[in-house]
This record gives structure tokens, C-alpha cells and sequence, in this order.
């Protein structure tokens, strides 16, 4: 009887919110596969006042074992981004999904930033030979596909420091090949990047930051969620260098899609400094007026 009891609470709990927040997609985006992509409009419907109205899609959160974890919406009033436990929302097949990654150990993030576009590659829909599929398959299987890009990367002599011929070597086996790419020009650079993201498909930056760090062109809130930390999210970014700032060190990280409001460009990245997507003004933090855009490479893969 007690653990009738015990397990009836359980159920309980856990469906205590179980989609208590209405998502009403008001004009769709598509994106590669997925029909509700990033950039959508919606509205939202709930009891929570501070969520409701008029806001965007910024993708659905999947951890690296492919269950959910958030649906991230910018509210266009407040302008918030919140990160809404996905079992809280009505669902949807459809909506495009973003990695939600491992937290990178030292200064590794390149390494790190190859696996999260792999495994965002996959959730793309990239079928290609198969090979990828199995190589996240489980735990394990991912946990040597980590360790394998860091080794590559850093430690074997025909491949380090070089993300064009590390991603060379995994498409033999997956099925792709890749482009590195460079430009002082901004709007051209973002015509390529949003062109590549329409597919759906991900792509890798790599860039010199400068000494200090940014904040996000929004605050950042994890809604009322019942399982986490409920301290403040660390609104902080590393973007690339102004034009005259002292050069610090290399960081890499995954462009997962892009969104518009008010007539700027933002960008959902995956940065292994953090354990979920953030967002870049890409207007500002790419402006070749002011960053030093000539140091920055872009690599894409189909």
C-alpha cells in the first residue's frame, strides 16, 4: 500500500503542469524539414501573465540523449527570452530542435563545438550514410565521439587546429563534405549564413574574442521550472573582437538558426560554455564597422 501511495504522488507531481501553457503558432517559418522553425510567430495563452502574448519561436531544446528539455520563446513585449520545460506545452512534431549541450571541461571548446554540430547535424535530419546515427546512438557511443573530436583536434598532428580537415575526416565515414569561409564584407556574410541556415542544416564560427565579455541582447529566464537551479542565467557572451581590441583566446561555437524582430538579426548559437542555446545580435556583434570580421571563419557542411 505504501508504495501504491508513494508512486500515485509521483504521478501526481509530475503532471501537475503537464501542458498548463497553450503555444498558438500564428505564421509558421519553415526551416530545412521542420515546419514550425526558428522565427516563427506565435502567441501564448496560460495563467502566467509574464509569458503571454505575442512571441517567437527560438527552437525546442533536446538534451544530448534526445529527450526534451525546453521550448525557448523571445516575448515581443517584455522582450525575454524564456526557457519553458517543454511538458509544460502542447506538443508539436514539428517544431524545429536545438542541442541543448554538455557543459565543456577546460579550455576545450573546439572540440566541444565539433560534437555539438555533429549531433545538431543530426537532429537537422542529415541522414547521410547512417555512420552518424550510430556513432550517437547511446552514452557511450556519444561519449567517444566527444573525446575522439577533442583528440583530433588538439592532440593528432595531421588534423590540430584545423576544423576543416577534422569535419573532412568524419564526412568520409557520414556522409558530407565541407567549406570553410571568410569575408570582411558583413552583408555578405550574411547572406551566406542565413542562406546555409534556411536548409536547416548547422554551421561552425570560429573567432579570436577580445579581453571582456558581452551581455545577451536579452535577458534570459528559465520559467518557473520546478527541477532547476532558480538562480539568475548568466546573461554573458563571447563574441568575436572589436576592430583595435587586444586579441584574447579562440573560441568556437555552432550557429544553429536565425530569427527577426524589430528589423535586426539575431542568431541561436550553441556555446559548450553553457548548458543551453544562446543568442547573438548578429547585426552587432558581426558589424564589419566595428568587429574585426577578417579573423572570423564559418564552416558548412552538407
Amino acid at each position: 500500500m505504501k508504495n501504491i501511495i508513494i508512486f500515485l504522488l509521483f504521478v501526481v507531481s509530475s503532471s501537475l503542469y503537464a501542458s498548463d501553457i497553450k503555444v498558438k503558432m500564428e505564421h509558421s517559418k519553415t526551416v530545412g524539414l521542420f515546419g514550425y522553425g526558428i522565427g516563427s510567430d506565435v502567441s501564448i495563452d496560460s495563467k502566467y501573465k509574464e509569458i503571454n502574448g505575442p512571441s517567437i519561436f527560438l527552437g525546442k531544446t533536446i538534451f544530448p540523449d534526445g529527450t526534451e528539455s525546453d521550448q525557448m520563446y523571445l516575448n515581443k513585449k517584455s522582450k525575454v527570452i524564456h526557457y519553458i520545460e517543454s511538458n509544460r506545452i502542447n506538443k508539436s512534431a514539428r517544431l524545429q530542435t536545438v542541442l541543448s549541450p554538455y557543459e565543456q571541461a577546460g579550455g576545450t571548446c573546439t572540440g566541444y563545438a565539433m560534437y555539438d554540430f555533429l549531433q545538431q547535424l543530426q537532429l537537422s535530419g542529415f541522414v547521410g550514410t547512417g555512420e552518424l546515427d550510430r556513432s550517437l546512438i547511446d552514452e557511450r557511443a556519444r561519449t567517444y565521439l566527444l573525446v575522439d573530436n577533442i583528440n583530433e583536434y588538439y592532440l593528432t598532428p595531421r588534423h590540430q587546429y584545423s576544423i576543416r580537415r577534422v569535419l573532412k575526416k568524419y564526412g568520409k565515414s557520414f556522409g558530407f563534405t565541407c567549406k570553410e569561409f571568410s569575408t570582411e564584407n558583413y552583408q555578405l556574410m550574411k547572406e551566406k549564413v542565413l542562406a546555409h541556415l534556411e536548409t536547416g542544416i548547422p554551421l561552425i564560427i570560429e573567432f579570436y574574442t577580445g579581453e571582456d565579455m558581452v551581455n545577451s541582447p536579452f535577458a534570459l529566464n528559465r520559467f518557473r521550472q520546478s527541477k532547476r537551479n532558480q538562480l539568475p542565467m548568466d546573461e554573458r557572451l563571447w563574441i568575436p573582437r572589436k576592430n583595435g581590441e587586444k586579441k584574447s583566446d579562440g573560441h568556437s561555437i555552432v550557429i544553429a538558426g536565425s530569427f527577426e524582430d524589430e528589423g535586426k538579426t539575431y542568431l541561436v548559437m550553441i556555446d559548450s560554455d553553457w548548458a543551453e542555446p544562446r543568442i547573438w545580435d548578429m547585426d552587432a556583434f558581426l558589424n564589419d564597422k566595428k568587429t574585426a570580421l577578417d579573423e572570423v571563419i564559418v564552416t558548412t557542411c552538407q
